[in-house]
């Protein structure tokens, strides 16, 4: 009892990590802490990790305790960082899934960056799955479908039903090869979100490429650089973070419903505003093969922000999909976002 009483920290972080890690198989509809508690997890692999280093030196007994919640842990970090050799053959199909925040300038949205556009426009893969897409065929710099379709690219656009919606806001998914269908899936009328996909030819066979851009995790704590109303910001994240993880675990049902119907093999690419860590992304990666923990190097953060570790922007794949390669773009550094890639083959 004293020996326990003593040692009542390191109890405490190994039955906290236990916690967090059981938290991914709890829905947020039904206990919305669990949210919180998932965030936490890579945090609480990392202490379990320092505190083996440091008992491996004291040659300590005590090890067991953050082994224990390290081990437990194993999974996570499997998710968090890969290590593959690329086997990208001339014959792939390579996808470029980008959230190009409506081709405006770094850091505002009141001008649009040229850059951006040339870039996208530019990009040699033979798909492309725009999140925040925005076109206007009325000055031919801002005309981004018209560009695109002059390189020789179909394209299947989706118009968010916003007011005041002059440059055409919304997603896209262009490919080189024919497109035979699309169609959206699901939409908001309050944002530029939306589910689409589009059934693309490809090697005498069709796939289907999901374009996907869920509910936003609100994540701006450039609001917390002053301390005025403190608790009420505070108050006011938490809120969004738990419905945005509600709302989005909804449009994930939506999507995963949606491809039970598919004849075809698909990808599902885009922004999902959620990290590997949470009921959400488990679900998505109990059904789908997820690009970067298959076939990705290093740790693939996506997110071009203050929150630079975070990774959101993912692609998976279902039966019949062979993925190859992927990466991350951090080159293009205008977007809060960076491009993703990924290089597939049919099974």
């Amino acid at each position: 009892m004293k020996r326990l009483r003593k040692n009542w920290l390191l109890i405490s972080l190994l039955l906290f990590s236990l916690l967090c890690y059981l938290s991914i198989l709890i829905s947020p509809a039904i206990f919305w802490p669990a949210v919180f508690l998932a965030l936490a997890i890579p945090f609480v692999v990392v202490l379990n990790f320092l505190h083996v280093i440091f008992y491996i030196f004291k040659r300590s007994k005590l090890i067991a305790f953050p082994l224990i919640g390290l081990l437990a842990g194993a999974p996570f970090i499997y998710r968090t960082v890969s290590f593959n050799k690329p086997k990208i053959d001339s014959d792939n199909l390579s996808v470029l899934s980008f959230n190009a925040k409506l081709f405006r300038k770094a850091k505002t949205y009141s001008a649009f960056s040229g850059e951006m556009i040339n870039w996208v426009v530019n990009d040699s893969s033979l798909v492309k799955c725009i999140q925040e897409y925005s076109t206007n065929n009325r000055w031919a710099e801002l005309d981004i479908t018209g560009q695109l379709e002059k390189q020789g690219y179909h394209s299947f656009i989706f118009n968010s039903k916003l007011k005041n919606n002059d440059h055409s806001n919304g997603m896209a998914i262009f490919s080189k090869n024919e497109i035979v269908r699309g169609e959206v899936i699901l939409e908001d009328s309050s944002t530029v979100n939306a589910i689409l996909f589009a059934d693309i030819k490809w090697q005498n066979q069709i796939i289907r490429i999901y374009n996907v851009h869920f509910e936003s995790m609100s994540l701006n704590l450039y609001h917390f650089k002053s301390p005025d109303n403190a608790y009420r910001k505070w108050r006011g994240l938490i809120s969004k973070l738990r419905h945005g993880s509600v709302n989005r675990q909804g449009e994930i049902n939506t999507l995963i419903e949606h491809t039970r119907t598919s004849p075809y093999p698909f990808i599902i690419c885009g922004d999902f505003n959620e990290t590997p860590y949470g009921y959400n992304y488990q679900k998505l990666n109990s059904l789908f093969e997820n690009s970067f923990e298959q076939v990705g190097n290093g740790f693939g953060f996506t997110l071009n922000s203050i929150l630079f570790f975070l990774r959101i922007d993912h692609q998976f794949y279902g039966k019949g999909i062979v993925a190859k390669q992927f990466k991350v773009d951090r080159s293009m550094t205008i977007s809060d976002h960076f491009p993703t890639y990924g290089y597939y083959t049919l099974n």
